[in-house]
């Protein structure tokens, strides 16, 4: 036992010193420009509004920043005054949609190329999880909520900004984060808590540690969702706690409006 967890520990340093240029956040571009892509006509817009596409990526691969600056207070343009990020994603971008005999997305959507970028996602994840936990820590010392709110912007950013991604295209997004929370919210949600944890020292884990954890256990739903096809393992538990919670009372008081008239 004592041999796994030196063993643990050590890619636990390992992953805390990687850094997120160059792999991480190139994998993050590339899996940001495909899920775009997958969307429902997104390739036949591209075409026909190129700008509106680029500007979509963009949104999509710093919404994480553009969210954190937000709720911080810091100035929303800090993302665009990085020349070289701008060009390696719109690079990244001009490969997904326009590439010649679209040689780039067919070898990167092949399964065990997309399960390494699926794999390799969960690490960027995690760390942009624990960034934003330690950004909002330095403010915001006591502050829980604001913690895990900066820690949630960072890790599914691109899903709580994807309104106005469509906005960009002209579109209207039925689907809400705050009704329908997906599976990446849910789980920064959750790194956010242990990474805050961890930070206030209440558990005997180190902060490496946690961040491996999180970065298996994101990897392996992750696999596991798209080899079965199955849906967000969290519902399951959502279910079970609903059930205890939010229970629908027995007997309910009447407080119509007509009874309030009578009395």
């Amino acid at each position: 036992m004592d041999q796994f967890y030196e063993i643990f520990d050590s890619y636990a340093e390992q992953l805390a010193k990687l850094p997120m240029l160059p792999v991480l956040q190139c994998v993050h571009y590339i899996i940001m420009n495909l899920k775009l892509r997958m969307g429902e006509g997104a390739l036949p817009f591209a075409y026909s509004h190129p700008m509106s596409s680029w500007v979509s990526s963009l949104l999509t691969c710093f919404a994480g920043t553009f969210l954190t600056n937000f709720l911080l207070g810091n100035s929303l343009l800090s993302p665009l005054t990085d020349l070289e990020q701008i060009a390696i994603l719109s690079v990244i971008w001009y490969l997904v949609f326009f590439c010649p005999l679209d040689l780039f997305t067919k070898v990167f959507m092949l399964k065990p190329l997309w399960i390494a970028l699926l794999v390799v996602k969960e690490a960027h994840r995690a760390k942009n999880i624990l960034k934003g936990v330690e950004i909002s820590s330095t403010l915001y010392h006591d502050a829980w909520l604001v913690m895990i709110a900066v820690g949630t912007a960072k890790g599914a950013g691109s899903r709580l900004l994807r309104p106005v991604v469509m906005f960009a295209q002209g579109k209207v997004d039925a689907v809400n984060e705050a009704l329908y929370p997906s599976f990446v919210t849910k789980l920064s949600i959750v790194g956010s808590i242990l990474f805050i944890v961890v930070q206030k020292r209440i558990v005997a884990f180190t902060t490496a540690e946690v961040l491996l954890g999180i970065t298996c256990v994101g990897a392996f739903l992750q696999v596991l969702m798209y080899l079965s096809n199955t849906s967000d393992p969290f519902t399951y538990l959502e279910k079970a706690v609903a059930a205890v919670l939010f229970k629908e009372p027995a007997e309910k008081a009447d407080t119509s409006d007509a009874k309030k008239k009578k009395e």
